[in-house]
């Protein structure tokens, strides 16, 4: 019988009482929850390096670390854990900051200054693997968000077996060449099904995808295309 993995968080904050709350309001939702720590950006990274046994699974990083702060913080961390789910933990509740979040590869931003029922809801979003941003913060006319026609029926979203794939490692803010090294297929090829997800979806962007996704979960989880197999990837040949 398969044992199921317990998952492993990397907490970084340089407050520890921060650290020790995280922690006790994550081990409140998941009791099997497994936990690292860092105070700093370089600390985090080591983090992850002496943990490669073991690897990490999600990352809640503070972008205001002693030794870097902003958006340089998540793009050093995204690069160091290229596939691991990296949740934002800020006092900045700024929708640019969000977006620049989101475009950086943040599957959950969660302002530190939040309601209780909103950084619980945060949390939980986090523990189960879904995408969180805080609805106030992104509301359509700040981002360009595409706004379906209400009296247009419901998109009916089909991808491929491969596409929802792709799909999955897109939510967790996982570049091109990390997605195609974690499939075993070209980087070029998950372009062309990147490409394709996006007209399925009428978006434009990887930042619309993940908004679209992050408020509806049946977005998220779209209806399975049939006709086509588990090994659906284009020929190269249709880049030309």
């Amino acid at each position: 019988m398969e044992v199921t993995r317990a998952p492993h968080y990397l907490l970084v904050d340089d407050h520890s009482l921060i650290r020790e709350g995280m922690m006790q309001a994550i081990r409140s939702l998941d009791p099997a929850a497994r936990f690292s720590q860092a105070n700093s950006l370089q600390a985090a990274l080591g983090k992850l390096e002496e943990t490669a046994g073991d690897p990490i699974d999600v990352v809640l990083l503070d972008l205001g670390l002693p030794d870097s702060r902003g958006i340089a913080t998540l793009q050093a961390m995204r690069l160091a854990a290229p596939t691991q789910r990296i949740g934002i933990i800020t006092g900045q509740a700024d929708v640019q900051i969000a977006l620049e979040c989101i475009h950086h590869g943040a599957s959950c931003f969660i302002p530190k200054l939040a309601e209780i029922d909103g950084f619980t809801s945060a949390l939980q979003a986090l523990v189960d693997g879904r995408l969180h941003f805080p609805s106030e913060l992104l509301s359509p006319s700040d981002v360009d968000f595409p706004t379906p026609d209400e009296e247009s029926p419901p998109r009916v979203i089909r991808l491929t077996p491969r596409q929802k794939d792709v799909l999955q490692w897109i939510l967790k803010g996982c570049t091109n060449l990390a997605i195609a090294s974690a499939l075993g297929i070209s980087a070029e090829t998950v372009k062309l099904h990147v490409s394709a997800i996006f007209r399925a979806y009428g978006v434009h962007s990887r930042t619309q995808l993940v908004l679209l996704c992050s408020r509806s979960p049946q977005a998220a989880s779209p209806q399975a295309d049939d006709a086509s197999g588990p090994h659906d990837d284009p020929p190269l040949k249709a880049l030309a």
